[in-house]
């Protein structure tokens, strides 16, 4: 009897699997851009290596190759088009690393790749073999900012006002301000007032995975995502509860735990998760079905395969050989820094701590408070991003506007733009009125984009569909794969003279420089 009789099982031929490669490989590429820049996805390097084990457990149980018919034209053609289709996603995807719907579009193409080669190796078999696994993606995506001001904030104000009570309760007197916790001597959560929940998207990854590995049926996977989710408020929730207790040991007994707090929520949250479904598996390994290893059919898959991963290989060089031209290219504007008054008496340096600058991520950081008359001081900050994209988010999602309310300020009312005038031109620094702790202040700032020497204006503040995509193609037009940005910021006691002194406050911190030099404070 030959290799092929009845009772042995054929498997797919073993070269489908380096094309299989490429394309997780040329996937990867431009999609670890968002895991870069967002500190909520910092997990997610661990999701292409749990899919790998996943499909690597299986191997022995890959179905076996379908008697098909070589692929006809149109075959051919839809590995054209998802090419095709690959190369304006992966083009913008370099000035908009972050983008949810950009993401999910790439990774729906590679995805389809996939699964129409599992098609064409073996059928409906193939498919189930090879989807499976793919699920843990939807734990590698960047969250909607819909879901992170719908939802995540929401919670995070839940989670202050309990953690008050409960400190109260202990005798430990807290008041929740927004997002963050006061305490009678430092807060709680201030340098992360506006993120999000670290764990949150990591849980829903082991959740994915464990439900995956387990084969379980839809209705545990969901319950387990359903856990992982609550694991994960649960953990972040006790970590603050630990760290408003320990904040009456001073600042620094508090820094020295902030970060082994958020491990050990998040080490509790990833083991409740497992717990639960290792219980329902009856803490039985899984158990993979051996095959034995026989000469498979030839199949068009792996060609097919191939010729796609070609094409995204085609699409991954042309993107950045054309962005590479592109910032050689780039024009030189005029440039500014800030020389903040380090040698003034009464001066105060303000570093950057750890968290914030996970969260933030600046390449030059410099900060500090100064006496403006004996009873009254002025603070000020400045960030700058000099490579990368944070700076087409981060300064948005981390300004005065939005880190002040969620830290307890509240806005009282947005005033005129305060014209300042430098040796480059004029700049309006935005300015608002914010109440903090029966205290009226005034708050100007401005986000500059240093690479064009006007505002940087955000991705999205457009009103139509039309005004949008000529936005975002025009960064791919233009090649800019970097996006600097300077955020500077001053605060100051509230008066009617306050927008003036503003003024000749930042006037007299801008200095021009037609060099990027490090500040001389904090950086």
């Amino acid at each position: 009897m030959d290799g092929t009789a009845a009772g042995q099982t054929r498997r797919a031929p073993d070269w489908l699997a380096p094309a299989g490669f490429a394309l997780g490989a040329l996937w990867l590429l431009p999609v670890s851009g968002a895991w870069e820049n967002a500190p909520d996805l910092s997990h997610a390097w661990a999701v292409p290596l749990l899919m790998a084990y996943l499909w690597w457990e299986r191997w022995g149980e890959r179905p076996a190759p379908s008697a098909r018919a070589p692929l006809r034209a149109g075959g051919w053609l839809l590995a054209a088009a998802l090419g095709l289709l690959a190369l304006p996603l992966r083009l913008l995807l370099t000035p908009f690393p972050l983008s949810p719907s950009l993401i999910v579009g790439y990774t729906a193409l590679a995805g389809a790749a996939a699964l129409t080669a599992a098609w064409f190796a073996a059928g409906r078999a193939g498919l189930r073999w090879t989807a499976g696994p793919l699920l843990l993606t939807l734990s590698a995506i960047p969250a909607p900012a819909m879901i992170q001001t719908s939802f995540i904030i929401p919670l995070r104000e839940g989670m202050a006002v309990l953690a008050a009570e409960f400190s109260n309760l202990l005798g430990h007197p807290a008041l929740a301000v927004g997002t963050t916790i006061r305490l009678g001597n430092g807060w709680v959560g201030i340098d992360e007032a506006c993120g999000g929940i670290r764990s949150l998207q990591a849980c829903v990854m082991i959740g994915l995975f464990f439900g995956e590995w387990f084969r379980c049926g839809w209705v545990r996977r969901l319950a387990l995502l359903g856990t992982a989710v609550a694991a994960a408020l649960l953990g972040n929730f006790g970590r603050v509860i630990f760290l408003s207790l320990r904040a009456g040991a001073g600042p620094q007994a508090l820094e020295s735990v902030h970060d082994l707090a958020g491990w050990i929520a998040m080490a509790g949250s990833l083991v409740l998760t497992g717990w639960l479904a290792c219980r329902w598996a009856g803490y039985r390994w899984p158990q993979q079905r051996s095959l034995p290893r026989v000469a498979g059919a030839s199949s068009p898959a792996g060609a097919w395969l191939a010729v796609v991963a070609a094409l995204f290989l085609v699409d991954e060089v042309a993107t950045r050989l054309w962005f590479a031209q592109g910032e050689a290219a780039r024009s030189v504007v005029p440039q500014w820094t800030i020389r903040l008054p380090v040698g003034q008496a009464g001066f105060h340096a303000s570093p950057l701590s750890e968290p914030a600058r996970e969260l933030l991520r600046p390449d030059t950081y410099a900060a500090g408070t100064w006496q403006l008359t004996p009873d009254e001081r002025v603070g000020a900050y400045y960030m700058e991003w000099r490579k990368g994209q944070a700076a087409r988010s981060v300064p948005f999602l981390h300004n005065p506007t939005v880190c002040l309310p969620l830290s307890g300020c509240e806005l009282i009312a947005p005033l005129d733009p305060i014209p300042v005038h430098w040796t480059g031109g004029e700049m309006a620094f935005l300015a608002y009125k914010f109440r903090r702790m029966n205290e009226d202040i005034l708050v100007a700032f401005i986000i500059w984009d240093s690479s064009r020497g006007r505002p940087l204006v955000r991705p999205g503040e457009i009103l139509s569909w039309r005004q949008w995509w000529a936005q975002q193609w025009t960064e791919v037009r233009e090649a800019r794969q970097h996006q600097p940005a300077q955020l500077f910021t001053l605060t100051l006691p509230w008066s009617h003279d306050a927008p003036a002194q503003a003024k000749h406050l930042i006037e007299t911190a801008l200095v021009p420089t037609s060099a990027r030099s490090p500040n001389p404070v904090n950086h």
